[in-house]
């Protein structure tokens, strides 16, 4: 059931918003990952753009280990004949959470033997210099706008809270609470089902008998994966590796190329479900504190010392307490130096940093 608003439900909530967007910019791009989320949000923007006879752009930075059945749906969505594609398959360097040796995926370098097939549909290459690195590269392409535009992103709050606080507590676009500013001032992001459940977009997916990214019946039907730890972004990412656990017995063929191309992925598909060894669910026996085990990671760990000297640099900065010690091990432990997945804050260490900051 959607969840329901006085005068009407999400949906129709949803579709005022973006229909809203579209008054306001002539220049809309949808960004998907090829999940859920995105292919909903794909599917609204695609309505009102029609009413309006109008096409959007369509985004993606492929990210090479990628599912085979993320770009099959990929693949799907930016053949649409409403679609202008931006599927970005360009060199670029991605962290690698399986292994401390080969700390960086190259993806799409020339030379290597790629995960996945580079695609007819896609952007191969950039005249202009641009950085090789995930959400800079998010940033660049923003700033290539000089006229007004819209980028719509499947965030929900329900999903990434932590995330929402954050955007919420700095409306965007004429003050709209489910917006953002970016750097470059003629764009803004839109987040037009911030207030979807995890229901609300299947029964969505349901009623409009729409074509999903089938990684999502492997996980659950057949292996009965939680709900929230499902995952369909880039296979080596901090908050995704747990899948190679599974994708051996997913899709076969992608582990077998995951396997030749990246250190770490074989022992990450043996322990990555481990207590001891990615993550920090139980203290190990003999430590007596979060702390204690932080500090023996931080001098036996096998990280470059640029890489290692940033942890502690930032860990410096943050609250001393064992809450905070016991995210800062499983940061060590995955080799999080670039801070993708942030340590949580309670909410008495979130007071603090505000009246400190302040000060």
């Amino acid at each position: 059931m959607l969840v329901e608003y006085k005068k009407y439900n999400v949906l129709e909530a949803t579709k005022k918003r973006i229909a809203y967007v579209f008054d306001e910019f002539d220049n809309v791009v949808v960004s998907v990952s090829g999940g859920k989320d995105s292919t909903t949000l794909w599917h609204l923007s695609l309505i009102e753009a029609k009413k309006r006879d109008k096409k959007i752009r369509l985004f993606f930075l492929d990210q090479e280990a990628e599912y085979k059945s993320t770009i099959e749906q990929i693949e799907y969505m930016m053949q649409h004949e409403s679609i202008e594609p931006m599927w970005y398959q360009v060199p670029i360097l991605l962290t690698n959470a399986t292994s401390y040796n080969q700390i960086f995926l190259d993806a799409w370098y020339e030379g290597k033997e790629w995960i996945h097939e580079k695609h007819e549909l896609a952007i191969h290459s950039i005249d202009k210099d641009y950085p090789k690195r995930f959400y800079p590269f998010f940033d660049w392409i923003e700033r290539q706008y000089k006229e007004k535009t819209a980028f719509l992103v499947g965030l929900r709050s329900k999903e990434s809270l932590n995330r929402f606080r954050t955007i919420s507590n700095k409306p965007g676009y004429k003050n709209i609470f489910w917006s953002t500013k970016t750097k470059n001032n003629n764009v803004f992001r839109f987040y037009p089902l911030y207030d979807w459940t995890f229901g609300d977009v299947w029964k969505y997916i349901h009623d409009n008998k729409l074509r999903y990214n089938k990684i999502y019946d492997k996980m659950f039907l057949k292996y009965g994966i939680n709900m929230s730890s499902m995952r369909v972004s880039n296979l080596i990412h901090e908050k995704a590796y747990k899948s190679l656990s599974d994708i051996q017995e997913f899709e076969p063929d992608t582990f077998e190329r995951l396997l030749k191309r990246l250190d770490g992925v074989h022992c990450a598909a043996i322990y990555a479900k481990e207590d001891l060894i990615y993550s920090s669910n139980k203290l190990p026996q003999s430590f007596s504190s979060w702390r204690e085990y932080r500090d023996y990671l931080l001098k036996t760990s096998a990280l470059p010392d640029d890489k290692k000297q940033r942890l502690i640099k930032r860990f410096s900065n943050q609250p001393q307490n064992e809450y905070v010690y016991r995210q800062q091990c499983k940061q060590i432990l995955i080799g999080d130096w670039e801070n993708n997945v942030p340590c949580e804050l309670r909410a008495k260490d979130k007071l603090r940093k505000i009246w400190w900051d302040k000060l």
